[in-house]
């Protein structure tokens, strides 16, 4: 097994395969969660890995395994998401999808008999979308908590809270979950390394805010005399930057999402709506900026704060990175311990498993964009380290 190696010419001609069943667009490829799009590339996934005789299954909310060995076994499990963001790249998800296919693949053909059950999932609705992205994983995870607000969001998709929690599986079931994936970032190319191994996934804070100013008219309201709540809007995002930038270390917070209303040319915005996302690997540094904003806010604005989405983050299994880390010096591949600014499906999982993920470069750092690239070199590197990965964790299940 030392010279077994993945086809790249395959995992390529897959990859691009699976690219073509998008939203056809002018820009990037569209497969939004749940989509017509979504949903098909799942079923080219799952006649490929019918097609390789493993047992396939699908659960009720759409996540879908192909497994090698034993159905009644806890497994090494890894994978990732065929959906993509509004004209994303080719990359993100689907590349740690079509190499766990891979990796399966070369397997087979190269007669390896696991003692220990492998298993590929590709989950749904990763990216944003109505029921909060990694949902199909947080389901997995038992990370979904009900109210009658979540309910009717799951009926508007044909699903019920009943399916929630159908899918739920127990930490009994699996060994591990290993999920490689493109940087979106660019420590790899900055540092020409080839592999990231990533200690830990950062948290995620959105805070919801309503700026409230009081609307009228622009050409005869003195500017001395109004009460801008785009103004104000502007003024916090300026504070919440600063703040980001005075807590150091790796918190990052964005203000991505804005609205005014009445949002006319000739009215004095009387309200604005803008999301604030925070994120970092200490939640405690991220509640102290938290906190400062909405400091900041009570004394200098007139506005109401709620809080959007709460995920904390999570430390990585040390175990599975120094197995990575292993795989690397064996085959001469530079490396670098890395944190993920992004949230991804790993990070459920480590709520019922041990969990490792594997980066391969992004050029430029691009995601979540037409332009996405990795190079067929770098996909070849990670895909041989996730393989060997595979294998080491299989012997180390088994000692």
């Amino acid at each position: 097994m030392t010279k077994l190696q993945i086809n790249i010419d395959r995992l390529k001609h897959n990859l691009l395969e699976v690219g073509q069943i998008a939203n056809s667009g002018e820009k990037g490829y569209t497969r939004l969660a749940y989509s017509k799009e979504e949903k098909a590339a799942i079923e080219w996934l799952k006649q490929k890995l019918a097609n390789l005789s493993l047992s396939v299954k699908q659960d009720r909310l759409g996540n879908t395994f192909g497994r090698l060995g034993d159905v009644d076994q806890p497994a090494i499990c890894f994978g990732s998401h065929l959906d993509t963001v509004p004209e994303g790249g080719l990359y993100d998800g689907a590349l740690g999808v079509i190499m766990g296919l891979e990796c399966l693949q070369t397997l087979i053909e190269s007669g390896y008999k696991p003692e220990i059950p492998l298993e590929l999932i590709t989950f749904v609705g990763e990216e944003a979308n109505p029921l909060g992205g990694t949902f199909g994983s947080r389901s997995i995870a038992g990370l979904i908590k009900h109210s009658n607000k979540f309910e009717k969001k799951l009926q508007s998709l044909n699903f019920t809270w009943d399916d929630v929690v159908s899918v739920l599986k127990k930490p009994t079931d699996y060994l591990c979950y290993l999920e490689l994936h493109i940087e979106q970032g660019a420590l790899l190319e900055t540092n020409d390394k080839k592999v990231g191994i990533v200690t830990s996934i950062a948290g995620i804070l959105r805070l919801s805010i309503r700026v409230d100013g009081k609307a009228s008219h622009s050409g005869t309201t003195p500017m001395n005399m109004r009460k801008d709540a785009l103004l104000d809007a502007a003024k916090l995002i300026q504070a919440v930057n600063s703040i980001a930038i005075d807590a150091g270390g790796d918190i990052v917070a964005t203000v991505g999402e804005i609205t005014a209303s009445p949002n006319l040319a000739n009215v004095v915005p009387g309200q604005a709506e803008l999301m604030i996302e925070i994120r970092g690997s200490n939640w405690g540094e991220m509640k102290t900026v938290e906190e400062k904003i909405r400091k900041w806010m009570l004394e200098n604005i007139d506005a109401e704060v709620s809080i959007a989405v709460e995920k904390q983050p999570n430390a990585l299994t040390e175990s599975i990175q120094k197995c990575i880390e292993e795989v690397c010096k064996t085959r001469n591949t530079s490396y670098k311990y890395m944190f993920s600014g992004a949230n991804h499906d790993a990070n459920s999982l480590t709520s019922i498993t041990d969990v490792g993920m594997i980066f391969v470069p992004s050029k430029a750092g691009l995601s979540h964009h037409p332009d996405e690239f990795t190079s067929w070199l770098d996909i070849e590197i990670g895909a041989n380290v996730m393989l060997k990965t595979i294998l080491s964790l299989c012997r180390k299940y088994t000692e």
